[in-house]
C-alpha cells in the first residue's frame, strides 16, 4: 500500500483537493474524520483530554470541540500537548483504514499536522496545499462560522508556508479556480503513477 501525504493549513483547500484525486482513483483517510470518530467512541482518549484540559467534556460525555479548540488554538504548547495524546489512537485507526481501502494506485493520508505529529514516517510522498492568507480567512470563515479574528488565530496557531515548502515532494497553490486546481491535480496524479 502506497500512502501519499496531504497536509496544509485550515481554509487551504485541501479537502478539494482531495476530491480531485479520488475522483482520478486515488484512496483516500482524512486524519480529521477519524479523529471525530474516536472523539465519538474512544472513551480512554476522551478521558485523557478531559483530564488534560479541564472540563471539555459535555453532560452526556461527548467532547466539546468547540471549547477544546478555543483552548488548544490560543497556546502553541496546549495544541502539542493535544497531539501528544490523541497521536496514538488516530496512528492506529488511520492504518487500520488504510488497509480497508479497495484496489487504489495509492492511498491519500489527509492531515493537517502531519509533521507536526511525526505521521509523515508513513508516507512514500507528500503534497502541500497553500493560499494565501484572505483566501484562508474567508473560507474558515464561509465553512466554520467563525468570525475574522478568531479565524485568523487559527491559522496563526498553524505553520506557515515556507513550513510546507521545505518539507513537501508537491506543492499546490490554491488561489485560482477549480480549472487551476484540476491542471495541478492531474499532474501530480499522473506523476505519483509513474512511482508505481
Amino acid at each position: 500500500m502506497r500512502i501519499i501525504g496531504l497536509t496544509g493549513g485550515s481554509g487551504t483547500g485541501k479537502g478539494t483537493f482531495a476530491a480531485l484525486l479520488r475522483e482520478k482513483g486515488a484512496g483516500w483517510v482524512d486524519a480529521d474524520a477519524v479523529y471525530r470518530t474516536l472523539c465519538a467512541e474512544n472513551r480512554d482518549m476522551l478521558a485523557a483530554l478531559d483530564a488534560a484540559f479541564g472540563g471539555v467534556l459535555d453532560q452526556n460525555g461527548a467532547l466539546d470541540r468547540p471549547k477544546l479548540a478555543s483552548i488548544v488554538f490560543a497556546d502553541p504548547e496546549k495544541l502539542k500537548q493535544l497531539n501528544a495524546i490523541t497521536l496514538p489512537y488516530i496512528r492506529a485507526a488511520s492504518l487500520e483504514t488504510m488497509c480497508a481501502q479497495g484496489d487504489c494506485p495509492f492511498v491519500l493520508y489527509d492531515a493537517p499536522t502531519l509533521f507536526e505529529v511525526g505521521a509523515d514516517d508513513l508516507c512514500e510522498r507528500i503534497i502541500g496545499v497553500l493560499a494565501d492568507t484572505e483566501t484562508r480567512v474567508a473560507r474558515i470563515m464561509a465553512r466554520d462560522g467563525l468570525d475574522e479574528p478568531a479565524a485568523r488565530a487559527r491559522i496563526g496557531a498553524q505553520p506557515d508556508a515556507e513550513f510546507y515548502r521545505a518539507r513537501c515532494d508537491y506543492i499546490v497553490e490554491n488561489n485560482g479556480g477549480i480549472a487551476d486546481l484540476q491542471r495541478q491535480a492531474d499532474a501530480i496524479f499522473e506523476d505519483l503513477c509513474k512511482g508505481e
